[in-house]
């Protein structure tokens, strides 16, 4: 008789712990959101200016310029003077540098002349915000100076300008001199050069 008093005091208090169980809890909450939340990529936006050359006009932040360098007028032994390339990133985020290439066009007036008159036209002086930076240009042919020539032939001259601020001018600035070896056959040529600008977010580039 106990031991069903036992029994049946261990089954009420089963059933009560699984009717709690089984009882419904109601808890506070609250939800917040965070909304418009845009994920977008930067800009590199390179920009030339350059001055009134060679018969061109001023041209001042521009995506593309003409007639930054040049005369129409050397004769042995005469210069350009200095003129000044200026380059600048107006985008959203820095680059790491800027590099630029050389590609020349040579025409011969009547007879072709051997060697072309780029190879006459001597780079006497390339610096880059200030920084002398002909020595970035190796000398390919058999001239004794560094020439216009010897530009085009290097894929890797001029491949590292420090650019890596945004909205500020940088400077480069060239002189170039007909040397004074140059020969009569060399009259009435000319040469036409463009200079391509690349800007580069990473040093690996």
């Amino acid at each position: 008789m106990f031991n069903k008093k036992i029994l049946a005091s261990a089954i009420s208090i089963l059933t009560a712990l699984s009717m709690m169980g089984a009882a419904t809890f109601a808890y506070f909450s609250d939800t917040g959101t965070s909304s418009n939340n845009t994920f977008s990529t930067g800009t590199l936006d390179l920009k030339l200016s350059d001055e009134a050359v060679n018969g061109g006009t001023l041209e001042t932040d521009q995506n593309s310029v003409t007639s930054s360098f040049g005369s129409g007028s050397l004769v042995p032994g005469s210069c350009t003077g200095n003129q000044t390339l200026t380059l600048k990133n107006t985008g959203t985020v820095p680059a790491n540098h800027a590099e630029v290439h050389l590609a020349n066009v040579v025409t011969d007036n009547g007879t072709a002349a051997n060697p072309d008159i780029d190879k006459f036209l001597r780079i006497n002086l390339l610096t880059y915000d200030t920084s002398d930076i002909i020595s970035q240009i190796a000398n390919s042919n058999s001239t004794s100076f560094i020439d216009l020539a010897d530009w085009a032939a290097s894929a890797t001259a001029l491949d590292n300008l420090a650019l890596a601020n945004l909205g500020t001018d940088h400077l480069l600035v060239m002189d170039v001199c007909l040397d004074s070896t140059a020969g009569d056959t060399l009259q009435g040529d000319s040469v036409v050069s463009t200079f391509t600008v690349d800007l580069n977010q990473d040093s690996s580039q």
